[in-house]
């Protein structure tokens, strides 16, 4: 409770049922990449959560009874009198761990929230930042939390204070590097059983007060396609603490329900039962006598419970489990704080009980925390603390620890507790068919109802019968229980059924559940009626539990084979649609390669077309340098200054031999160099005479051009146009042949290159020692011949461009002959 919201009078309460069923869904989305919200897997052990991912959280709250659906307020009371109206909900609280404080609560940002009728629904934003939830962000096992609190706070019409619904469930926290091939989206629901009770204000107008808001635990909403109504199957609310303990009588007839610990038992017996006993007791040093299943099934004297008890246990005063205790009551129990919690609220109505910090009090925490260290998988678990309870009242600490765990052990109640009761859901199977077979009626009432096994059975098998009913009904259940085992308590639930099948096919949704709450056990007080219940229990015969229990088994499978194929659906499909993703990654990726391939081969094609051209101007300069070699070679000038270059190389030869190969090569090099600079003068002379005939044919072709127009026009331009062909033929007649642009060899070269090689050269040139001149009859004879050569070889070069000037300068003369003549 969170204080009064309202400071001004409030109307006076609609009339309301004092039983309601608040029904909360908690969805859990994450952050994702496309910056949208997904959900979070759950499992059976929890929400999983990544670290540093902001989150969306939705807590969604629905009445639940008989038929009963979303309406508007107004209707709702007309149609469903007695339900819950919610008005407004508050902001969803969170916080790590468990069993928190208020103060220690974080409120996180509200998103959306509606309210009205039987339900609400509220959304909050989940920052990853906020310091006071960092520790969501650091991965299990370094220090993450293992639980995860969450409260919602509701306004509620007739009832002052505000109900605070808080859901406690277990966490794991992944890094943010974690991907999740294959989860499940199923939500986290979870029931809570709201008790309430009639007050009046100072005003004397009737209102409502909340006594007591219980929950179930989670239920596995994937149970909910059992054929059986199986679905759902926790322990039921009512094993949780009992309410307070009220002014009134604990054998009032009121509506609140009786408290655990209520009846006396007396001691008194008579002497034909106690000899009776005494035989058995004195003939029972092997197996059990067979006169003891009559007496037991009869009642087991007071007197005589704690030694019959652990006989039929079999444990007897050396057990080793005696000193076990004794160590394990001194170590530390992880439980403590649930432990001591539970313990003020286990049998109130008993005198050895109802003192805190008394010897009953103290002797159930040692032994509700000796049980919690030596069972680890099962722990402490509500429930427990009734049956422990239960056996303190018969023996001391030590046999009490010792018949408590042959209890879990040896009669199969610590298979009830674990892998999330799936045991327990077996035996509600069991009991249900039990049902359709010896109730069938009742059974389809209840079906018709939504009343299901789990709701009034399972806090019966979870405590065998110690937390609600009377003692002395407890005590003779305990009394068949250790005689027979398992089947004891379907026994037990089939008389209780049959007693009161009247009574229930009478009532309806709330009815039924408050029946089982409050009126079933006050029934019992009397040991009169307890005897009848056992009487008829033990006449009941359940044949069929093995054949129930392989349906269950079977049912179980098929189902854990569809959430399996689910599951396995569920990673296909995202792992279909990240194949996807890659697809369409990969095919954009083709795409682009498809671009640089076309880029590259244009760019190859056009580098293969230069390639060509480089290598057709290599073949060109290849042929022309070879044409100018066979010119030089006919040069009569020419060889002489090879022939001098020759002799002076050969010279500087003889006389540097001792220098070394360097002199060698620099004088291989400088001649190189004169080679290319008497080629670059031929190259230079042969271009400037191809310009030359360039330019004389297109004088030519524009003379030709201009006299056939002024043939066309017939006009008399004859002495003019027969002063310009004649200019033109004189100039035609006039050029200068190929011999003219070719540099006389007996002058130097003017053309050198700068740098250090003209230095070398020049100085090379003014000390070079010139050979032995040939004969005068020699040389005359090889200058005829190369020039005779060097003729013949520009007439050979100049033949077609002198033979085509000279057609068309007689071409032009006809023409000029007509022009005249005409």
């Amino acid at each position: 409770m969170t204080g009064s919201l309202c400071e001004s009078q409030q109307p006076a309460a609609p009339p309301m049922q004092l039983m309601h069923v608040l029904e909360c869904t908690v969805e859990i989305k994450e952050a994702d990449a496309k910056g949208s919200y997904s959900h979070v897997p759950k499992e059976r052990l929890g929400f999983k959560l990544r670290g540093g991912f902001d989150k969306q959280v939705t807590i969604t709250v629905q009445q639940v009874s008989n038929n009963m659906q979303q309406q508007d307020s107004d209707d709702l009371l007309n149609t469903f009198p007695g339900g819950l109206i919610i008005e407004r909900c508050f902001g969803i609280l969170l916080a790590p761990g468990r069993s928190v404080k208020h103060s220690d609560m974080r409120l996180l940002e509200m998103v959306s929230g509606a309210a009205g009728g039987s339900g609400c629904s509220v959304c909050a934003m989940w920052n990853a930042g906020e310091s006071a939830l960092a520790a969501f962000n650091v991965a299990s096992g370094d220090g993450a939390p293992a639980y995860m609190s969450l409260a919602l706070d509701l306004v509620i019409r007739g009832i002052p204070d505000p109900l605070r619904l808080v859901i406690e469930t277990p966490v794991k926290v992944y890094p943010p590097t974690e991907r999740f091939w294959y989860y499940s989206k199923r939500p986290l629901v979870q029931q809570f059983y709201i008790n309430l009770k009639e007050t009046t204000d100072p005003n004397g107008q009737l209102q409502y007060e909340v006594a007591s808001a219980e929950t179930s635990g989670e239920l596995d909403r994937s149970r909910l396609n059992l054929p059986l109504s199986l679905s759902s199957l926790l322990p039921s609310p009512l094993s949780s603490a009992p309410a307070p303990p009220s002014p009134s009588e604990p054998d009032s007839d009121g509506d609140e329900p009786l408290l655990s610990g209520t009846g006396e038992v007396s001691k008194d017996c008579g002497v034909d039962v106690l000899e009776n006993w005494a035989q058995v007791l004195r003939s029972w040093t092997g197996p059990r006598p067979k006169a003891l299943s009559h007496l037991v099934r009869v009642g087991v004297p007071e007197a005589l419970r704690g030694e019959v008890w652990l006989r039929l246990a079999g444990i007897d005063q050396n057990d080793k489990l005696m000193d076990t205790y004794r160590t394990l009551i001194s170590k530390d129990c992880p439980f403590e704080a649930v432990i001591q919690r539970d313990i003020a609220r286990t049998f109130p109505a008993h005198d050895f009980f109802r003192e805190a910090g008394g010897l009953g009090q103290d002797s159930l925490l040692r032994l509700a925390r000796a049980y919690a260290v030596y069972d680890h998988e099962v722990g402490y678990c509500q429930g427990l603390s009734f049956l422990a309870a239960t056996l303190l009242l018969h023996m001391p600490e030590e046999q009490a620890f010792c018949l408590l765990v042959r209890l879990m052990y040896g009669y199969g109640l610590r298979e009830l507790y674990k892998d999330g009761f799936e045991a327990l859901y077996m035996r509600l199977h069991q009991l249900d068919r039990l049902m359709e077979e010896h109730l069938s009626d009742l059974r389809a009432h209840f079906q018709e109802l939504g009343v299901e096994p789990h709701m009034f059975a399972s806090q019966w098998f979870l405590t065998v019968f110690t937390a609600r009913f009377p003692l002395p009904l407890v005590y003779h259940i305990l009394d068949v229980f250790l005689l027979q085992g398992m089947d004891t308590l379907f026994q037990v639930a089939l008389a209780l059924l049959s007693r009161s099948r009247k009574d229930l096919l009478q009532h309806d949704f709330e009815g039924v559940l408050k029946y089982f709450r409050v009126t079933l056990p006050k029934k019992c007080r009397a040991e009169e009626s307890s005897r009848q219940i056992v009487k008829l229990a033990c006449s009941i015969k359940v044949k069929r539990l093995h054949k129930y229990q392989l349906e269950y088994e079977k049912f179980i499978k098929e189902s854990a084979e569809k959430e399996k194929i689910n599951v396995e659906l569920e990673r296909l499909k995202v792992l279909n649609s990240q194949l996807l993703q890659d697809k369409e990654v990969l095919e954009l990726q083709l795409a682009e390669a498809r671009e640089s391939a076309k880029e590259a081969l244009k760019e190859s094609t056009r580098h293969a077309g230069v390639a060509r051209d480089y290598r057709d101007i290599c073949a060109r300069y290849e042929k022309q340098l070879t044409q100018l070699q066979d010119v030089m070679k006919g040069c009569v000038n020419c060889c002489a200054k090879l022939s001098q270059k020759d002799n002076k190389e050969v010279s500087e030869n003889e006389a540097s031999s001792g220098t070394g190969g360097g002199d060698v090569e620099a004088r291989l090099r400088q001649r190189v160099r004169d080679l290319e600079l008497d080629l670059a003068q031929v190259k230079l002379a042969h271009v400037q005479a191809q310009c030359s005939n360039q330019e004389l044919s297109h004088q030519l072709n524009a003379a030709l051009k201009e006299v056939q127009a002024a043939m066309n026009q017939k006009q008399s331009v004859t002495p003019w146009l027969v002063r310009t062909l004649g200019s033109i033929m004189d100039a035609a007649q006039s050029r200068p042949s190929f011999q003219t642009y070719v540099p006389s060899m007996s002058e130097q070269p003017n053309l050198r290159r700068q740098g250090s090689f003209t230095h070398a050269h020049t100085n090379a040139t003014d000390t070079r020692r010139v050979s032995e001149p040939y004969a005068p009859n020699d040389v005359r004879r090889k200058k005829d011949l190369n020039a005779k050569r060097h003729s013949m070889l520009l007439e050979t070069s100049n033949a077609p461009t002198q033979k085509d000037l000279n057609r068309r300068s007689h071409d032009v003369t006809n023409i000029v002959k007509n022009l005249s003549m005409g």
